[in-house]
């Protein structure tokens, strides 16, 4: 069975679909099985798949696989794999495989393997990594195949430092809270 909506957006949000396929829609909260929208503006989608082309997306929470084409997310979670299509994301965390095709995220953790192919993303952790035409701020894996033209922003000597200022900073704060709350004792 499918549910086509061809309601006002307002009388579609927070209702529970099996299948959902729309367009032109404005919805703030959505649950359904399968979600399939075009030129769609979404708040939250809790779906089991997801394929989201030309729309905007607050967040896509998906206990399966995540699809956008021409499309944006702040946050996607996904249980299965993940596929941006000429298109970002903010936050994406995988429990399958993330491919990204002309687009990009800021960060990526993947239990499965990354592939970039002319996009880029600020920080990667995942199994596998391959990145091809583009760029990474971060990339952090057992088994990471850059190539040849990939502009990477931290390598080796950078992440090393940026640690040591990290540590330093963490260790500073902790000193200082631990001083300031032993110091106070008034009796």
């Amino acid at each position: 069975m499918s549910d086509d909506i061809i309601t006002p957006a307002s009388e579609a949000d927070d209702d529970r679909f099996e299948d959902l396929v729309g367009e032109d829609l404005v919805i703030s909260k959505i649950e359904a099985e399968d979600l399939a929208l075009s030129t769609c503006v979404i708040g939250t989608a809790t779906v089991v798949d997801a394929s989201i082309t030309g729309s905007a997306a607050g967040a896509v929470l998906a206990s399966g696989d995540v699809s956008l084409s021409m499309a944006g997310a702040g946050v996607i979670g996904a249980q299965g794999d993940v596929s941006l299509e000429r298109s970002g994301s903010g936050v994406v965390l995988a429990g399958g495989n993330v491919s990204i095709t002309q687009g990009g995220a800021e960060t990526i953790i993947s239990g499965g393997s990354v592939s970039i192919d002319s996009g880029g993303a600020g920080v990667i952790v995942a199994r596998e990594v391959a990145i091809k035409d583009g760029w990474v701020g971060v990339v952090a894996g057992s088994n990471v195949e850059i190539a040849e033209g990939v502009e990477v922003m931290f390598g080796t000597r950078e992440a090393i430092f940026l640690g040591a200022a990290f540590g330093a900073v963490f260790g500073l704060v902790v000193g200082l809270f631990a001083l300031f709350r032993g110091g106070y004792d008034e009796e």
